[in-house]
């Protein structure tokens, strides 16, 4: 009963991780559209300015974090 709980609330987390990341990409390239769009800041806000400044940290991030949701979806198909 405990293990059967306990793989649902993982199971659970991991849905919402999922459903977290896919919604912060989605946010970051609408920001990054719509800042190439206007050529300035959103609200304060300066995605292009931080990927130029974050370099290829930001881009390994970026890699995991696909290869995460690939995987996530490989596995649930």
């Amino acid at each position: 009963m405990k293990k059967l709980l306990m793989e649902k609330l993982l199971k659970n987390i991991r849905n919402v991780v999922v459903e977290l990341t896919y919604t912060a990409l989605t946010i970051l390239a609408l920001g990054v559209v719509v800042q190439l769009l206007i050529d300035e800041p959103l609200l304060g806000w300066d995605p292009v300015g931080n990927i130029n400044e974050a370099g290829n940290a930001f881009i390994g991030i970026i890699a995991i974090g696909a290869l995460y949701l690939l995987f996530i979806r490989k596995r649930n198909s």
